[in-house]
């Protein structure tokens, strides 16, 4: 990474037709920090739910996460990301993963798992960020659902998306309609 000196959106597009991405790093009551980043590193930034060390402008390090990614709306490429410095000691809220384990057992009775939430919002400790939250599927049956409530999470990491919300369900596939002549 290296420091930015010219800002804009002028600027931003000749550096990304030059391989480079604009990233922002947003301190704890310092001002941001202008950065960019060769877009070959993008592979490993984005599929990072963790934490990111970074060597800062004045020569210490840095640690961060990814915030958000923004993309071109059409093409889908990385256009800017912006990071968010954090202290080990104090809580964070991200977004992370939710992956199915198991089978589900009312697949045994002709029914489909459906994967209705994609990412859980949480909030813990930095350094307890998990990569993904799996989830044992196994005790759904036929048109039953797991909701966010139901979810066993590491220790210290709490969801902050609502317990209402449906994370996975199986249901019985639709009835294909029959032609008749």
């Amino acid at each position: 990474m290296s420091e930015r000196a010219q800002l804009g959106s002028a600027n931003s597009r000749r550096m990304r037709r030059d391989g480079l991405v604009p990233v922002v790093v947003y301190g704890h009551g310092q001002a941001a920090t202008s950065l960019s980043i060769s877009a070959s590193l993008l592979g490993e930034l984005l599929h990072h739910p963790g934490l990111v060390e970074m060597n800062s402008v004045d020569g210490g390090k840095k640690l961060t996460i990814l915030k958000a990614a923004q993309r071109h709306p059409i093409s889908n490429e990385v256009l800017h990301l912006d990071f968010l410095e954090v202290k080990m000691d104090e809580l964070i809220t991200s977004e992370v993963r939710v992956v199915a384990e198991g089978e589900a057992a009312g697949i045994r009775h002709g029914g489909q798992l459906e994967q209705v939430l994609f990412e859980l919002q949480i909030k813990c400790l930095p350094g307890e960020m998990p990569e993904a939250i799996k989830v044992d599927v196994s005790g759904i049956e036929l048109d039953a659902s797991l909701h966010v409530r139901d979810l066993v999470l590491p220790e210290g990491v709490t969801a902050v998306s609502d317990g209402a919300l449906v994370v996975f369900q199986v249901r019985a596939p639709k009835a294909e309609a029959s032609a008749e002549t």
